[in-house]
């Protein structure tokens, strides 16, 4: 099997950096695994989770050094209901294409290192929030007062210091607004152009 090629991709919270991913991993049918910084969470008794400090990035990337070596690994799985990692893991192997998505995955140095192709989602403040208080909603069972709050307090500051900037360094910029599988065909046909696939 090749060496994998590691693809970041990155962007605000509900710009919608995991739809895009899932949605290439499902177009290289079988070719792709899909990583999310979100398996490396950990118990945050501050309670701010939009912090860098919030994941354990060096576990992911001895992780995908593991995976591009060829070898397996075990990824841990946080609940954010209960704000702790289970004890069960899964067990992924090498695939030609890693795809890596997170909020801090442009802007962490340690990451871009591991990256080959950086992706960047851009989408409106607006759009984000309403996203966000949705999927809180669905998946932590919040309230949408307590989700605006901690978009306030913590999640703008962070996108505007540690996230936004990430941008810069972007292989590719796409829209986290338009037609999903029209920016998978987009970003296909830079891969195309690369001789990546």
């Amino acid at each position: 099997m090749s060496i994998p090629k590691i693809i970041g991709i990155a962007g605000g919270s509900g710009a919608g950096k995991t739809t895009l991913a899932q949605a290439l991993v499902v177009r290289l049918s079988g070719q792709a695994l899909l990583i999310s910084h979100d398996h490396y969470y950990r118990y945050m008794p501050c309670g701010n989770y939009d912090l860098p400090e919030a994941l354990e990035t060096d576990l992911m990337i001895a992780h995908l050094e593991r995976l591009r070596s060829g070898r397996s690994v075990e990824l841990p799985i946080y609940d954010m209901i209960a704000n702790s990692r289970k004890a069960e893991t899964i067990q992924v192997h090498p695939h030609l294409f890693i795809i890596v998505e997170g909020i801090f995955v442009l802007t962490l140095p340690e990451i871009l290192e591991c990256l080959d192709f950086k992706i960047y989602v851009e989408t409106s403040d607006k759009l984000r929030m309403n996203r966000r208080i949705v999927r809180d909603g669905k998946e932590k069972l919040r309230s949408e007062s307590s989700v605006i709050q901690e978009w306030q307090v913590n999640v703008i500051p962070t996108h505007k210091e540690l996230v936004a900037p990430g941008v810069a360094v972007a292989d590719l910029v796409v829209s986290g607004e338009g037609d999903v599988e029209e920016t998978v065909e987009k970003i296909l046909a830079r891969f195309s152009d690369s001789g990546s696939v």
